[in-house]
């Protein structure tokens, strides 16, 4: 065998050992321990368990979502609200939320975390005290393939400053309101997927303000988009002098009914 011939045949022996080290390192590296997601968003309407928290105005909104692989995960969203709805504000709503996702199986778990919801400078006074609408829930689900299930239970003195009776004028305490929820996403068909929800609100110590909202929509995806359309009804009806309490004031003193029959479109990019 000439030299050339040895030498080619060396260059190919050394190019197949790099090429297999180099397909056996790629098995053997670990998976990230640390996912990230999120996704920018446009809605109509900011609706939150049925309550428009813009007056029916549409708004922008974001989320980063960091998830490990043992279950872990923590995040943040933020999106535009309303002045009416959060006095004094900034007109922006900021949550971080964590938790654990304990597998059940393949396309099961149990969920269990704590979301924070903030509203910068947002307050008001009533009684003589200074009142917050910051709000701090714990959460339990269990999600089982398409269906989930949810209790949130209010752990912040005040549930999104809810603190006076309506009727008596009275401060009270809304710490342990709770809210319960059922959502099924099916998939229609490849790309579509329909969305119902169902949920019941309490209000400790203001009953007045308790409340159902169901929501029947469907999501399609495209490329790395996400389009939904829904129809939301909220059935928060008690009135005081004829007025709706669910009505969210400006500073002119003009008001909106932010419950009752909606219709709520969005748009979002995933990344």
């Amino acid at each position: 065998m000439s030299t050339l011939t040895r030498s080619g045949a060396l260059l190919a022996a050394c190019a197949l050992l790099a090429c297999q080290a180099s397909v056996h390192a790629a098995e053997a590296a670990p998976a990230p321990a640390w996912g990230v997601s999120g996704n920018v968003t446009l809605l109509s309407d900011y609706l939150f368990r049925g309550v428009s928290q813009t007056q029916g105005k549409a708004t922008a909104q974001a989320s980063v979502d960091f998830s490990h692989a043992s279950g872990a995960y923590l995040g943040v969203f933020g999106s535009g609200v309303s002045n009416a709805a959060y006095n004094n504000g900034s007109g922006a709503e900021i949550d971080l939320y964590g938790g654990y996702r304990y597998a059940l199986g393949k396309d099961s778990n149990v969920d269990a975390g704590l979301v924070t919801y903030w509203y910068p400078a947002a307050r008001f006074r009533a009684g003589g005290r200074s009142i917050n609408y910051d709000t701090q829930d714990a959460k339990l689900g269990l999600n089982v393939g398409s269906f989930n299930a949810y209790a949130w239970l209010t752990l912040s003195k005040n549930w999104f400053g809810y603190a006076v009776d309506p009727y008596s004028g009275d401060i009270v305490d809304s710490r342990g309101s709770t809210y319960v929820e059922a959502n099924w996403n099916p998939e229609l068909t490849p790309g579509w997927t329909l969305n119902l929800h169902a949920g019941h609100q309490r209000v400790r110590k203001l009953g007045a303000y308790n409340f159902a909202d169901v929501k029947v929509g469907v999501t399609t995806t495209w490329d790395s988009w996400t389009f939904s359309a829904a129809a939301v009804y909220n059935n928060g009806d008690d009135k005081k002098n004829g007025q709706p309490l669910w009505t969210f004031f400006n500073m002119d003193g003009s008001g909106k009914n932010v419950v009752g029959k909606r219709i709520q479109v969005s748009a979002a990019r995933n990344f």
